[in-house]
């Protein structure tokens, strides 16, 4: 009896111990049936960028920096002369008109004769032409200072100058605008006038033509 037990005994024992040794494997892929061998499926592949050469900036995106934003500020002692600066900062960007003196379009003279009544001038709408026989002359000082008129082109176009270097106008491509004396306009410029509004106290310095 004891005999023929043994082998089955043995057989049992031997089928116990394969299971034992298989188990740990069948945990290991999460006992699914098949997990060992999706185990490559489930790899994430690379992500593939595109090259980079930094030798080719063509796509690049450079701010345009006006000029006139580093100039520096203007500082005004005298209510009128603030006035008047509101008055032609506040229409930087204005379309040009021809014989325009409203926000729908200005022309070189009806801008200036605006922005002057704004700031308390009061004189008649007139070309630059007669504008130019109306005041008088601007000495050395007062040709770098602003409100003062400076004319361009044998009279046929007139700005406010801001300083030394630069001036407001209504250009016919650009607009009211902010200019430079350097380069295009500096070869065209005229001559300059007193502004036609008392800044410091003075009478205004308009001259009767007629």
């Amino acid at each position: 009896m004891k005999t023929s037990i043994r082998p089955a005994f043995c057989l049992v024992l031997s089928a116990v111990i394969c299971l034992l040794a298989v188990a740990p494997v069948g945990a290991q892929s999460g006992g699914k049936p098949g997990a060992e061998s999706n185990h490559e499926d489930m790899t994430v592949p690379a992500l593939e960028l595109p090259a980079i050469y930094t030798n080719d900036f063509s796509s690049l995106v450079v701010p345009n920096f006006r000029r006139d934003l580093l100039l520096p500020p203007i500082f005004f002692t005298n209510e009128t002369r603030k006035m008047l600066y509101q008055a032609i900062s506040s229409r930087l960007g204005i379309r040009y008109r021809f014989y325009g003196i409203d926000e729908s379009g200005f022309d070189c003279s009806g801008f200036v004769w605006r922005v002057f009544q704004d700031a308390g001038a009061d004189f008649d709408r007139v070309a630059a032409r007669t504008l130019w026989r109306q005041l008088p002359e601007a000495n050395d000082a007062e040709k770098i200072k602003f409100g003062t008129l400076v004319f361009f082109n044998g009279l046929r176009h007139v700005g406010i100058v801001r300083d030394a270097f630069s001036f407001y106008h209504a250009s016919r491509s650009q607009g009211v605008t902010l200019s430079y004396f350097a380069g295009y306009w500096g070869k065209r410029l005229t001559g300059y006038r007193r502004a036609p509004i008392a800044f410091d106290g003075h009478p205004l310095p308009i001259i009767d033509t007629e």
